[in-house]
């Protein structure tokens, strides 16, 4: 039986770019037969802040009044519009709503028994600060699958690459990340500089990852590349867009903190330039 997702939960609002990440999570939940929970965020605190400035006294009452009618409103419009696209895909659904601003307890909670979380990057700008995907990934220990806004492939998860560098984050994500790898047409394990990091210089690169794979009958290519210099960031985008790729897999911070501090960190440097869709485990 081949693996995969049975509860998935996508952080999205009202925004063309949460509409958007919402029609990619139904697109997976029917792929997957999995159940979609709709966690639809309401941020308050900076609208209230900016109206409630000028007004005083009683004004100030009628003023939190209607923007909280029209947050409600905004609320019955995002479940007929999450309805309706639960409709059109046939696919079992809940929304959820959070009207907090950061990211709470019950957030946390909410997608603790989610199999992935689908988020947009970066966010769109109507959601709270705390459900940045790097965020999410770390307070909630799912794996993250985020979508670039700028986006426009018609294929995911069809041509996979692997970013390994035997790391246990790296092992997480691989698991993670296998109900796309046992479908995708193409797959390939990348190493950088791997010869440099081995402590079996006869032991292949990304071998024992491969016959993994291949008990699970799934068939991968090993690409071993020299960084040259370059940070292994970028060694990585490079190669995303060579091979056309439409799936990145990276374990998150791989690296001891204090090295992460000190030298940069290649997961930040991927989130700010990865222009294809990224599944993160950590």
């Amino acid at each position: 039986m081949l693996p995969v997702w049975r509860d998935i939960a996508v952080f999205f609002d009202a925004s063309s770019a949460g509409e958007k990440i919402a029609l990619h999570a139904a697109q997976l939940a029917r792929k997957h037969e999995a159940h979609l929970v709709g966690i639809y965020g309401v941020s308050l605190t900076g609208e209230m802040d900016r109206f409630a400035g000028n007004a005083r006294g009683e004004a100030i009452r009628h003023v939190v009044e209607r923007r909280r009618n029209e947050e409600e409103q905004k609320v019955i419009a995002a479940g007929r519009w999450f309805a309706n696209l639960s409709g059109q895909f046939a696919i079992s659904s809940e929304l959820r709503i959070v009207w907090r601003d950061g990211l709470d307890t019950d957030a946390v909670l909410r997608t603790l028994h989610s199999d992935v979380i689908i988020a947009a990057h970066p966010k769109p700008d109507d959601l709270p600060t705390g459900w940045l995907g790097e965020r999410l990934l770390l307070a909630t220990g799912t794996p993250v699958l985020l979508i670039p806004q700028s986006w426009t492939g018609e294929t995911l998860g069809t041509n996979v690459l692997i970013a390994w560098n035997r790391s246990r984050e790296a092992r997480r994500a691989v698991n993670d990340a296998m109900p796309f790898i046992s479908t995708a047409e193409k797959r390939t394990i990348l190493t950088v500089d791997a010869a440099k990091n081995m402590n079996d210089p006869d032991q292949e690169a990304g071998t024992n990852l491969l016959q993994h794979l291949n008990r699970y009958n799934v068939e991968a290519d090993i690409a071993k590349v020299a960084s040259d210099g370059s940070p292994v960031a970028d060694v990585i985008v490079r190669e995303v867009a060579e091979r056309r790729v439409d799936l990145l897999v990276f374990g998150a911070y791989s690296r001891p903190r204090t090295t992460e501090l000190l030298f940069g960190s290649t997961t930040r440097s991927l989130l700010a330039t990865g222009s294809v869709p990224m599944l993160i485990s950590r």
